[in-house]
């Protein structure tokens, strides 16, 4: 390593040197007029076209035609700005700091800050990993200069700058801040391999804290922004994508580190220049603000654009700490793939299958789900903060423990861990378990669990399951999930089965998952006991079927809810182990029952149907009819109890079916 002492003088001189030109333009921006515009651009120019002379001065060979491409390249690039300047005061037109004038600042603040990383890390580290290719070289020595905290914190601090400067509102001031920590908490803020780990986990706990603080403002209807506010908000999660996507394939292509990291490099410098862009494009002018939670298009990319964040930061993390590298970026692919059960060698037609089976493994792994179980989490324990119902507080508080204790650890390759991968695969288990292993001892006792769920149902209703042990509970039990109950009755396709009801075309769908998952299950127990092969390009049937289902159509349809409605996976029947409950509760005890059916003929608002999570759109009609409600759909969340403006609505299940029974004695 060289001299850093006289790398952090250029550091400080450059950085108070932006930061100056930061408050000079935007201190005071009526006041900023053609000749303080044309002030700053010269010395932009003159200042990154120096540093970019120098950066090629050095690192050349000292050749008398190298020292003249060094020279008059700075010379050149200032005669341009010149002439621009020049010809703009010519033209007479009036200067105006409109979108073009901010474009170009924009351009020259990032050229500037693109230089001085790449001249800081080569007389601070000299040029590595030259391949010969001129291309190569430059892209992964630009690379090296923008991954590392030669670059991150002078950008961190203009960037803190320009906000306190700038002085945007509240609410865009919240998207730059975390814009701001996505970048400051980088896996590579070390610039080597060392810290990626670590930075893996710091990055995943910036986008936490952000989305979950998105997410309930969306949900409590805080959240109003004018079309401009919505743009940028959707850019940043586009720049989320990006970042994330440059930290999986950065991972994954582990070697060289600058190379493989260039994506992420460039994601950085994206996320840097839509930060400018729209701290300058705030205003505190009076428009039309709207409830962006109840834009459709906006919500379902918010939600899909979180998902696949939190896909590639959890790809990111469990290749890192668990597949052993190799030299070769499709070799580490394989070995990904290998490591989650996929197939060892890749076709057309393969791919079919592997692509999805990918997705769905990594969505499966213990950290994906807990990326994504803290932001749910936290939204139903908002949520908890609030409920005055005590019964729906601790329904909330199994659902939470159900989730973490069982889903997120409990599941975590534990069969794997105690009885090896060659034992036999679980046969009869569509949802909770099927992936992991086990011994033939234990069929029992997972047969046994749906003996467990079915008198759990025929006492307590469908709500001893979907509320409170599935994994779902907690996606749809907090305050996001709630405020999109109303796309029940806003989606077309969703009005379609409102209703306690299963339309002739969801039934088809229930036996159909019930027929494939015990098909597919036969299949993997006959692949591991007698006949070896009876897999889907490798991959096992029972354990490709319920990863295809679970862990990737899944979650394309929560993040569809604004088209479809809410809870899909309950009201379209491709849950079997819903479907299995939803008969025992139907034929139970459990049913929603009304103390006056004469409150629900003068009730004017009938909240109970419009709060509904399934949307069951004939409550209030069989509460008038005969005083109660039963049907295999609902899934007692109790929404429509705590709607209800009389207190009308309670449960009724064993406990007070027993207790009747002794009050009758």
């Amino acid at each position: 390593m060289r001299d850093l002492a006289f790398v952090a003088v250029i550091e400080i001189v450059m950085t108070l040197f932006i930061s100056y030109i930061i408050i000079y333009t935007h201190g005071n921006r009526d006041k900023f007029n053609f000749k303080s515009w044309a002030l700053v651009t010269v010395l932009l120019v003159m200042m990154a076209s120096m540093l970019n002379s120098i950066t090629y001065y050095v690192a050349t060979a000292r050749t008398f035609l190298n020292t003249i491409v060094a020279v008059n390249f700075s010379m050149l690039s200032m005669s341009a700005a010149i002439i621009l300047i020049f010809w703009f005061a010519i033209s007479k037109k009036s200067f105006l700091f409109n979108q073009k004038a901010k474009n170009t600042f924009i351009l020259l603040l990032l050229w500037n800050e693109i230089s001085m990383g790449i001249l800081v890390y080569y007389l601070a580290f000299g040029m590595q990993y030259p391949s010969g290719n001129l291309g190569l070289d430059f892209l992964n020595f630009m690379s090296l200069g923008i991954n590392g905290y030669l670059f991150i914190i002078p950008m961190a601090v203009e960037m803190a700058v320009f906000l306190i400067t700038v002085k945007p509102r509240s609410s865009h001031r919240n998207i730059l801040l975390s814009l701001l920590a996505m970048a400051v908490l980088s896996p590579v803020l070390a610039g080597n391999t060392s810290f990626v780990g670590p930075g893996l986990f710091t990055e995943a706990a910036a986008m936490i804290i952000f989305m979950t603080i998105l997410f309930e403002m969306v949900a409590r209807g805080k959240l109003t922004l004018t079309n401009r506010e919505m743009s940028d908000l959707s850019y940043l999660f586009l720049i989320f994508v990006l970042m994330t996507l440059g930290i999986f394939l950065g991972t994954v292509f582990v070697r060289p580190f600058g190379l493989s990291w260039s994506f992420f490099a460039a994601s950085m410098v994206a996320g840097m220049a839509f930060y400018f862009k729209s701290s300058l494009n705030d205003t505190k002018e009076r428009e039309k603000r709207l409830g962006w939670g109840k834009n459709k298009k906006f919500l379902f990319w918010i939600l899909s654009a979180s998902l696949i964040s939190e896909w590639f930061l959890s790809a990111a993390i469990v290749f890192h700490f668990y597949v052993p590298a190799k030299p070769g970026g499709l070799g580490n692919l394989v070995s990904f793939s290998n490591y989650l059960g996929g197939v060892n060698e890749f076709s057309p037609l393969s791919m079919l299958v592997e692509i999805p089976y990918f997705i769905g493994a990594v969505a499966d792994t213990p950290w994906f789900w807990t990326i994504m179980g803290l932001e749910m989490s936290t939204l139903v324990v908002i949520r908890m903060m609030n409920v005055q119902w005590k019964e729906k507080k601790w329904n909330l508080i199994l659902a939470l423990s159900a989730y973490w204790g069982w889903t997120v650890w409990f599941q975590s390759d534990w069969w794997t861990f105690l009885f090896g991968s060659s034992a036999y695969k679980l046969p009869l288990w569509p949802n909770i378990g099927e992936l992991g292993p086990f011994l033939p001892i234990l069929v029992f006792g997972i047969v046994f669990s749906y003996v467990i769920f079915a008198v759990l149902a025929l006492l307590f209703g469908r709500r001893s399951y979907c509320s409170t042990l599935c994994p779902s509970a907690v996606m749809y039990g907090g305050t996001l999930g709630q405020s999109m109950i109303s796309y029940n009755y806003e989606s077309k396709f969703s009005r379609k089965h409102i209703g306690s009801r299963y339309k002739d075309s969801v039934l088809t769908v229930a036996y159909n998952s019930w027929i494939i998952a015990i098909l597919f299950s036969v299949i993997s127990y006959y692949s591991v006991t007698s006949i070896p092969g009876l897999t889907i390009f490798g991959i096992d049937t029972a354990g490709f079927y319920t990863t295809f289902v679970w862990n990737f159509l899944w979650y394309i349809f929560f993040v569809s809810i604004p088209f479809v409605g809410m809870s899909p996976c309950r009201r379209y029947g491709w849950c079997s182990t819903g479907t299995f409950v939803g008969f025992f509760s139907r034929i139970g005890l459990f049913k929603l029952k009304v103390r006056s059916p004469q409150t629900c003929v003068t009730c004017p608002t009938k909240d109970c149907v419009t709060n509904c999570e399934v949307g069951l759109g004939d409550l209030a009609s069989q509460f008038i009819k005969q005083g109660y409600f039963k049907s295999s759909k609902c899934v007692g969340s109790g929404s429509c109890l705590q709607a209800c403006p009389y207190d009308n609505i309670y449960f009724y299940d064993v406990r007070d079916y027993v207790k009747e029974k002794i009050e009758t004695k």
